[in-house]
């Protein structure tokens, strides 16, 4: 399988790093900290920033939040507090406004902290070389700092899909202090995004043993169990997370990703209606709004599906949340059987980024900005427009340069395998759409050209892979539902 020029570039990178750092006598010298500073000039703020952490690491990233706002409070130039915010946050207004006042802060701050600001800065803003640099001497500055090991993990699984890198940061961390309990959670879904549920299953339950007492592991079990296809015993853990704290709202939307999954639409919708009221901001709010209006996508009902949608773009609009009401509109241009109404709603879906350039960052923009080449896509080929959608490739290339994010990249080449599979030309669309394998939308047409090839053991592979993912979003719905309307799927494959 050919690789873009960006993952190689991360994976190698990182790699490195991690190889260099390991080296005997790789610290600058024994009076050299072992973990990142911390510089603020309040202790009471320095106090604020560890609880906050610590909650992150628990996953209680409202209350994360909460206390880094607070240590901001009593140290207005707590640079790295702020550089957490961005990393944490679900508000992208609030993500841009502090990514700039920590970077306006950077010469404030120790040489291991700057690194910490150019990396978060550096992604978050389309800079990924620079921003991975930093990121990789900053690994070698503090090898041995299990925090920042399981922060660039976290990072790697979550935003990268880079999960080998993720899982050696990891264990890194482990190997530091084995009763990390956070790493254990990790290492569950990294198993379990390659295929070892019972592994999956054994780090999540040795996650539960040592924290008990937080709501978190009981979520973490029960996603494990979902993926499982063990729906019963997966909400049952969400319901003890609840037990355990009633306003831990991540467990709340869980139960109604699951019984979305499990078909029961009706019932996901009054979860999701309890989720967003508890959703503790803006941004988680506008994101479960559209996650109940998915559940309209799954029964074919698209009249309803559309004025879920509608409403949560007016919502978002209404909150400020401007890429989750473009999100919307594009969103809705997915399974749009109308061709000038989809067209419509891609349109609006970029008058709007180009409203909200200033208030978001370039990576959040950028990125959606390629969603809706996709599907721009998406909708020439059904149309029977093969010589649009080769120019909108070719536009999406230029967008995914080799500096861009690993998610333009992979919407490049799912976008790419796509217009190939039209063009019959299966053997290169498989090169394409095998570096999108985490969309289920492309995984299906990566399914048809295997077939298409005459090799059928790949075919089943995928098939098999493609009918055991449990994770929710708009691309496996539409893969699993291939009756929907103007879906790449329904449209001549």
């Amino acid at each position: 399988m050919k690789r873009s020029h960006r993952s190689i570039l991360l994976s190698s990178a990182i790699c490195l790093a991690i190889c260099a750092s390991a080296l005997p006598g790789c610290a600058a010298d024994d009076l050299s900290p072992t973990t990142l500073p911390v510089t603020t000039r309040s202790q009471a703020a320095a106090r604020y920033f560890e609880t906050a952490m610590v909650h992150y690491e628990n996953h209680r990233w409202n209350f994360a939040l909460r206390d880094w706002n607070e240590a901001i409070r009593l140290d207005p130039n707590f640079a790295q507090a702020y550089v957490w915010i961005c990393f944490t946050t679900a508000d992208p207004s609030e993500e841009a406004r502090d990514r700039a006042k920590a970077t306006s802060l950077i010469k404030q701050v120790t040489a291991g902290e700057q690194l910490l600001i150019r990396w978060m800065a550096g992604v978050h803003e389309n800079r990924y070389v620079e921003g991975i640099m930093a990121m990789n001497d900053m690994l070698a500055m503090f090898p041995q700092d299990k925090r920042l090991n399981f922060m660039v993990g976290y990072w790697l699984f979550r935003w990268q899909d880079e999960y080998e890198v993720s899982k050696k940061l990891t264990l890194r961390a482990l190997a530091v202090d084995p009763n990390y309990a956070t790493c254990y959670n990790q290492m569950a879904y990294l198993y379990s995004r390659s295929g070892d549920i019972d592994k999956a299953l054994e780090y999540a339950a040795k996650y539960m043993e040592l924290l008990p007492n937080q709501p978190n592991p009981h979520d973490s079990y029960g996603e494990m169990l979902r993926f499982a296809g063990r729906y019963p015993e997966a909400l049952e853990q969400y319901r003890t997370a609840l037990k355990v704290d009633p306003t831990f709202y991540i467990s709340q939307k869980e139960l109604g990703e699951t019984y979305s999954l499990m078909g029961e639409e009706e019932q996901a919708r009054s979860e999701y209606e309890k989720a967003i009221q508890e959703a503790p901001s803006n941004g988680v709010k506008a994101e479960y709004l559209q996650k109940l209006a998915l559940t309209y996508v799954r029964e074919n009902k698209y009249a309803e599906a559309d004025a879920a949608y509608l409403y949560a773009a007016a919502q978002g609009h209404a909150m400020k949340q401007w890429m989750w009401e473009a999100r919307a509109h594009r969103v809705m241009a997915m399974y749009e059987p109308n061709q000038a109404a989809a067209m419509k709603n891609l349109d609006e879906a970029d008058a709007l980024l180009a409203k909200a350039t200033a208030s978001i960052s370039q990576l959040d923009l950028d990125e959606e900005k390629a969603h809706v080449l996709r599907v721009r896509v998406e909708r020439a080929l059904a149309a029977g427009d093969g010589a649009t959608a080769e120019k909108l490739v070719a536009k999406l290339e230029k967008l995914a340069s080799p500096g861009s994010s690993v998610n333009i990249q992979r919407i490049y080449h799912g976008a790419a395998g796509t217009w190939l599979f039209d063009q019959k030309k299966y053997s290169d669309a498989i090169s394409q759409l095998a570096e999108d394998i985490a969309n289920p939308l492309s995984m299906k047409l990566l399914i048809s050209a295997y077939r298409q090839t005459g090799d059928s053991e790949q075919a089943d592979t995928l098939s098999r892979r493609l009918l055991e993912w449990k994770v929710p979003s708009v691309e496996e719905a539409l893969a699993a539902n291939s009756s929907a309307r103007g879906s790449a799927l329904a449209v001549k494959h």
